[in-house]
């Protein structure tokens, strides 16, 4: 990783698949040192934890919003069930 200094910047590495092949690339032809791929480990691990997040709370959106939704739904069928 030392010697691509764009990936140090790049701000997600699953955004960009040129740097992500660039990555697998030089993992497979062992072109990484220990210390980088210590590095990238941990990058990939807050990467993910951060992928996560963004997750739940989008998940958390569509809940809310199908829970907002079926309210709608429900609310005139009682109404006219009540009739």
């Amino acid at each position: 990783m030392s010697s691509n200094s764009a990936i140090m910047y790049t701000p997600r590495l699953c955004d960009n698949e040129t740097i992500t092949n660039k990555l697998i690339y030089q993992i497979r032809q062992q072109q990484v040192s220990d210390s980088d791929m210590d590095r990238l480990q941990a990058r990939c691990r807050s990467e993910l934890h951060e992928l996560r997040q963004e997750l739940n709370s989008l998940l958390s959106e569509l809940r809310s919003w199908l829970a907002n939704d079926e309210t709608e739904q429900d609310g005139p069928q009682h109404k006219q069930s009540a009739a």
